[in-house]
């Protein structure tokens, strides 16, 4: 029986190199496909028995196999098609399923185009890595040397184009494809006939999902410092709710946006962190959804104001509590009142006294903070102060005692556990509480922090590591105002009413509808959406390989280690507060460009940053300026040549360094516009620019 392909046999052209030559006279394909082909397969065991068995072959492109054919030159051969750039079909590739003979191994000068039925509805993958090609359920295009000219084709094709490799050869085919403008996905570990595939697509979802969350990576810090640079805090990332709150907050005190958001982000903690729990692989009961803060700002940055407004709901709720407890004292005070010592301490045995509800401390020891958790007098706090230099310049973390205070608060932070150890003859205030929580939400001028952030035994012993943190922009100077900023009243904006009632509501003591989690103590897991779940294992991944040696977070690896998990706490303290019952791939890629600024703002406090300013910096200001003056977000690379700062205005060799650094720190992209070569700056970098 005779097989044959789904195309003619016969075709108008011959194969000249990658390209066909259709004035070319009409040949006998068979002649041609012998005349005109390379081996498709390498004598590899592996790769030959997935084609031998078809192992994870999508059936597409087994267009058919030729179980006999004139001259036994094709005898047991599988047939799959081939294509160009352009997706068009131009021929075939033959393999010897039953030789496994590499001379038997023919290939039509084309790529393998994979699951192409899919390609209307989901990206197109290209890769030279035939084994990812077998295994993906995704429309992928396969060639063993695909050029850069070639990618620019496949991109006219498809309304979205990943290419993918291993984690290993990213920065090789990172400058390879620098001019085409494809994304560059890169797996963890490279494929091989036991990758799973739902593991595998699982992964590239992720990395796409990841890779639409922002056009631009955020930049990477300079390896000579750029504590100069302030990148713009990521505020579209928080809840809708959030963010207008935050930018409402931020207009009526004119205080920056970053400080306005983590004011924000410590209040919605504050009032989550009593009823759900954060997601644990490791622990089906989650972990504290509990968030430690820090925010740098100057003297007069409206740190006190920005809190205040952001904590409005917890104050007045606090305040209401503390009036009934004082009711309460008073009537308790007045049912004693006139007995005689032994009928007073009966009283107190049957009628104990009221506990003091107050939850929001701004100077308090952990000492303290510990007693009224095993006491039960509390099991969910913040401490949220705009004076920092109260706790890192107290008595706790000054004394001998320091060690033991910052075990407490990683303990706190990690299990929601504490404990108060006396002495024998004190015993009765020792004890153990399980199950309580503590916010931290702390802000302080950059000369009482710096100290502290570069302190190797916080920094090493993982305290710091647990904190957000931000540098805002000092405002100060640009902070003007008129008689229509002067007329607003921030308590009749609509944008922080409708926070306020939020938090409000949150707060309520009333039972909250039913949700269908089980309770563990009161609190409930939020668990990931499935999309969630491929966005954490992606984000885990990319800050785990940035940790290895020469990459940006190598000296960050205690900081950057904790980054999936500040991300996951984040991402249940957002969506708590939005009224989800699980965390979707929205939220969770909201939490971790937080999380990703926060590792960019740690970097500027690393120890191997330098004070001087250096060339990149020069360079980076330099380009700034000029785009913002201009109101563009680009510029041509004569006019930098010509005019940026000496020495690279007479060193050609020299800008062309410091712009390739700029560009693989993420701060700017070399493109290409007919003749001319633009420099284009990172949004991060230019926030009022309009292209």
């Amino acid at each position: 029986m005779n097989t044959k392909p789904t195309w003619d046999t016969t075709i108008p052209f011959d194969f000249d190199g990658h390209e066909p030559n259709e004035k070319a006279p009409q040949s006998d394909l068979v002649t041609l496909l012998e005349e005109s082909t390379v081996t498709l397969l390498p004598s590899d065991p592996v790769k030959q028995a997935m084609v031998k068995i078809f192992g994870g072959c999508p059936p597409e492109i087994k267009k058919s196999v030729i179980e006999d054919f004139e001259g036994d030159n094709f005898f047991h051969h599988a047939v799959w098609d081939t294509y160009d750039y352009s997706l068009n079909l131009v021929g075939a590739r033959f393999y010897d399923i039953e030789h496994n003979q590499e001379n038997s191994s023919y290939a039509c000068k084309g790529g393998n185009f994979f699951n192409g039925e899919k390609l209307k509805d989901s990206p197109l993958l290209v890769t030279e890595d035939s084994t990812l090609a077998f295994i993906t359920t995704y429309a992928v295009y396969h060639h063993h040397k695909v050029t850069d000219k070639g990618l620019k084709q496949l991109s006219q094709e498809a309304k979205q184009i990943y290419f993918v490799c291993s984690q290993h050869e990213l920065l090789d085919y990172k400058r390879r494809f620098r001019d085409t403008g494809v994304d560059i996905l890169a797996l963890k570990i490279p494929c091989d006939i036991t990758t799973n595939q739902s593991e595998l697509d699982a992964e590239i979802t992720g990395l796409i999902m990841a890779s639409q969350s922002s056009e631009w990576d955020a930049p990477i810090p300079l390896i000579q410092g750029n504590t100069g640079i302030n990148i713009p805090y990521p505020i579209d990332s928080l809840p809708p709710l959030a963010k207008l709150a935050a930018v409402a907050i931020a207009e009526h005190v004119q205080a920056p946006i970053a400080m306005t958001a983590q004011c924000v982000i410590g209040a919605m903690s504050h009032i989550a962190q009593s009823y759900v729990n954060a997601p644990d692989k490791h622990n089906p009961q989650g972990e504290p959804c509990s968030l430690f803060l820090l925010t740098e700002g100057q003297s007069g940055s409206r740190k006190t104001t920005s809190r205040k407004l952001a904590d409005k709901a917890i104050i007045e709720h606090e305040r209401k509590q503390y009036e009934l407890y004082r009711r309460d004292l008073e009537q308790w005070k007045s049912g004693q009142a006139g007995l005689n010592k032994k009928d007073r301490e009966a009283y107190g045995v049957e009628n104990p006294p009221p506990n003091d509800p107050s939850t929001l401390y701004s100077d308090i020891t952990l000492e303290s903070i510990a007693g009224l958790y095993v006491d039960g007098i509390i099991k969910n706090a913040s401490i949220s102060s705009d004076e920092a230099a109260q706790f890192f310049g107290g008595h706790t973390m000054k004394s001998d005692t320091r060690n033991h205070a910052l075990g407490g608060y990683t303990k706190l932070f990690d299990e929601g556990t504490v404990e108060r150890t006396r002495s024998k003859s004190n015993l009765n205030g020792s004890g153990r509480a399980y199950d309580v929580r503590l916010t931290f939400n702390l802000q302080g001028q950059h000369e009482v922090l710096s100290d502290a952030l570069k302190d190797p035994v916080l920094r090493g012993q993982g305290f710091l590591p647990r904190f957000i943190l931000t540098i805002p922009e000092n405002l100060a100077g640009t902070r003007l105002q008129d008689t229509s900023h002067q007329a607003n009243n921030a308590h009749l904006d609509h944008r922080l009413v409708a926070y306020w009632t939020r938090c409000a509501y949150l707060l309520d003591d009333c039972p909250q509808p039913q949700t269908g989690h089980e309770l563990h103590d009161g609190r409930f897991v939020m668990n990931m959406s499935e999309q969630a779940k491929q966005i954490d294992l992606a984000f885990y991944n990319e800050v785990e390989r940035l940790q290895a040696k020469g990459q940006r977070y190598e000296y960050l690896q205690a900081f950057a280690s904790r980054a999936s998990q500040l991300a996951r706490r984040l991402a249940t303290v957002f969506a708590y507060f939005e009224g989800k019952h699980e965390i979707d791939a929205t939220i969770l890629s909201g939490a971790c460009d937080i999380v990703r600024h926060s590792l960019v703002e740690w970097s500027r406090y690393a120890e191997i940053e330098s004070k001087e300013e250096n060339e990149a910096q020069k360079l980076l200001k330099w380009l700034i300026k000029k785009c913002t003056e201009q109101h563009v977000d680009r510029i041509n690379y004569s006019n930098v040549q010509t005019s940026c700062p000496r020495p690279m205005q007479k060193n050609g060799k020299l800008l062309e360094m410091i712009i390739q650094q700029l560009e693989d720190s993420n701060y700017l992209r070399v493109e290409t516009n007919g003749k001319k070569r633009l420099i284009v700056l990172s949004p991060f970098l230019l926030e009022k620019v309009t292209k």
